[in-house]
């Protein structure tokens, strides 16, 4: 952690825009010091999200507690939301100040806590530093600096970005029964032969979807359709769901294909595994609405995963 001691700090000038957005902020407030907290609190924000913005990052007031009028008269908060990182806590601080206060309220669901120096005139605010740490008091010659903060930030935003990219690799299948069919999913006629349809599905089938897969190095490359079938009874919270693996352009699957089907948390729930001259393996099984698993395809030292929700 670095001291704030002979650290660099970013000025802002509080303009007419900044105090106006203040007293409008305070505006009805009939407590002095509740309508002054606000007003303080105000010019802490704008500072920051001046900043931050001047940084490059993208923030979102609008959906802060900050501007929520029932918020702010019961609170003392000056929350401002980062898109992709979260909400940061903006505290206002004097020139004769060495602490940092955080009031409990704003303790929880906050990525970080920055302390702003207003000066006595309030015509500029300095942005100190930060703290990750949710306490009642800071010492302000304690505080990272904004060079750590940036990097900070950065480093959340990529880890953001990192779970976005997960969630929307997710196959919603549960949408499938809607029409909403997750993109490169096909109808299975255009993946397998006609032969092989009539092996594998007999009965009726409410909504039923591939995908093409290659596993392997180019030489050894094997190529599978992956096929899931979804079937669900009205107003059922579970669907039925079944998974098969297919080979493509030949009618038997190689020995040594596995299917897995695991948990969200990783766990094995089901398992098969092909046989000289099977056609195709599968395996069935129940899940309920927003239920999440896994299905893992294997062949000897290849490997695919893919996430899917009900």
């Amino acid at each position: 952690m670095n001291s704030m001691t002979n650290t660099l700090t970013f000025t802002v000038p509080l303009s007419f825009e900044a105090h106006s957005l203040a007293q409008k902020c305070r505006q009805g407030i009939s407590n002095q010091a509740k309508a002054e907290q606000v007003y303080l609190n105000t010019l802490a924000l704008y500072a920051v999200d001046n900043y931050l913005r001047c940084m490059g990052f993208k923030t979102d007031w609008e959906e802060s507690d900050s501007r929520d009028n029932v918020a702010m008269i019961i609170m003392d908060v000056a929350d401002l939301t980062v898109k992709n990182i979260g909400k940061l806590e903006c505290r206002p601080v004097f020139a004769d100040a060495d602490i940092l206060q955080i009031p409990p309220e704003v303790w929880e669901d906050r990525v970080g806590y920055v302390a702003v120096q207003l000066d006595s005139t309030l015509k500029s605010a300095n942005i100190l530093g930060f703290t990750r740490d949710a306490v009642a008091e800071f010492p302000l010659n304690k505080l990272q600096s904004l060079s750590d903060f940036l990097l900070y930030l950065s480093e959340l935003e990529v880890v953001e970005s990192r779970q976005e990219e997960k969630l929307s690799s997710i196959v919603k299948i549960g949408q499938w029964l809607e029409g909403l069919v997750d993109s490169g999913w096909e109808n299975i006629d255009k993946l397998l032969q006609p032969q092989q349809l009539g092996l594998a599905f007999k009965q009726e089938m409410s909504v039923t979807r591939g995908q093409a897969i290659d596993l392997g190095m180019q030489l050894d490359k094997l190529s599978l359709a992956l096929v899931v079938k979804i079937t669900s009874e009205p107003h059922s919270e579970e669907v039925d769901i079944l998974i098969q693996v297919h080979p493509m352009g030949e009618i038997t699957l190689p020995e040594g294909v596995k299917l897995i089907i695991s948990d969200e948390s990783g766990e094995t729930i089901l398992e098969a595994t092909s046989r000289d001259e099977d056609n195709w393996i599968q395996k069935e099984f129940s899940a309920e609405l927003r239920e999440k698993f896994k299905i893992t395809i294997t062949f000897g030292d290849s490997i695919l995963t893919k996430d899917f929700e009900v």
